[in-house]
């Protein structure tokens, strides 16, 4: 199939076009690399292997025009990772709703597939443990920042079903957590990336709050091959996913894990998220999913251990320079 993916220059999106090449579609991707990055493609662009368009979501006419020389669209495109998301709320909706408001016309325009890459924030403050794709979105006020990435993702939601009944074929999936190889420490998957490097530094590991919050961490690896199950399924359509692992443990603890694995001498420090992300930010205590619609009916499951996982990671942080995370 020819597959287009949206922001696939990033930390999630580069593994998805590795798990598609390995499946032997055609793979395009369009990305701005306001986050993402031409060194996650290297290899494949190299090789002659994906075709790499530089250029932005918003640019509908450049859009419409690889929408519609696609079978199937993988939409990832998005101002991700909660500092960015505190830091520019504002370009954050543009992009997280406007770009996907196109993405999802134009598909439905083209009679194209598409599953549109929707986030666990969308859950918020429920309390239904564990999250599951029926359960209610319990969010905060306006005035919170964080709280507007959660909305962009939801809205998506509702047009990408809305429009299901309308004739589009798209599947919604909701990552959990993802982290691994490709990370940034100020982006998606940055609780992992952060730890490992100010470990491998020797610096001080800096935990949030008391470090008691959990989450259910998921090899990025997993969650591509998550997102391209979705897609490539036929009776995934009109529905949404959780695409995540049941790896939960305390931040605090994590921050010991990634500590002895890397065998450093950094102390672990606990510092005030507002010194962070300011004064109106609310963080959340637990989050992890409910897996058994994926597992049912993708036959999706991760299979990567958080011990594994965090392995390689650390690995392919030793290996790559520190200008290139930047």
């Amino acid at each position: 199939m020819n597959c287009l993916v949206t922001g696939g220059a990033g930390f999630i999106g580069s593994h998805l076009c590795e798990v598609l090449l390995e499946k032997g579609h055609n793979v395009t991707v369009i990305d701005d690399l306001s986050i993402g990055s031409t060194e996650n493609l290297k290899e494949f662009l190299e090789n002659g292997l994906i075709k790499f368009v530089q250029g932005d979501i918003l640019e509908e006419s450049l859009l419409d025009d690889l929408i519609s020389k696609s079978d199937i669209v993988f939409h990832l495109a998005a101002v991700v990772g909660v500092k960015h998301v505190v830091d520019n709320p504002v370009r954050g909706i543009y992009v997280n709703y406007g770009g996907t408001e196109k993405v999802l016309r134009l598909c439905h325009l083209h009679k194209k597939r598409v599953v549109f890459t929707s986030s666990s924030e969308v859950y918020g403050k429920s309390k239904m443990i564990p999250f599951s794709e029926e359960g209610d979105m319990v969010l905060g006020p306006s005035y919170v920042p964080r709280w507007s990435y959660a909305v962009s993702k939801a809205l998506g939601e509702h047009l990408a079903i809305g429009l299901s009944k309308k004739g589009l074929a798209a599947t919604v999936v909701r990552y959990f957590n993802a982290y691994g190889p490709k990370s940034k420490p100020d982006g998606y998957g940055s609780v992992v990336a952060k730890f490992t490097v100010q470990a491998i530094n020797n610096l001080p590991i800096t935990v949030f709050g008391d470090g008691s919050q959990i989450r259910a961490f998921s090899y990025v690896k997993d969650i591509a091959r998550g997102t391209m199950l979705a897609g490539m399924s036929e009776n995934s359509v009109g529905k949404i996913y959780n695409i995540g692992g049941n790896n939960k443990i305390k931040i605090f603890d994590l921050a010991e894990k990634i500590r002895d694995m890397v065998s450093s001498s950094s102390p672990i420090k606990l510092i005030p998220p507002d010194e962070e992300y300011g004064k109106n930010f609310e963080d959340i205590d637990l989050r992890c999913a409910d897996m058994r619609k994926a597992r049912e009916e993708l036959n999706f499951e991760c299979k990567i251990s958080l011990e594994e996982g965090l392995q390689k990671t650390i690995e392919w942080f030793r290996a790559v320079p520190l200008k290139k995370l930047a």
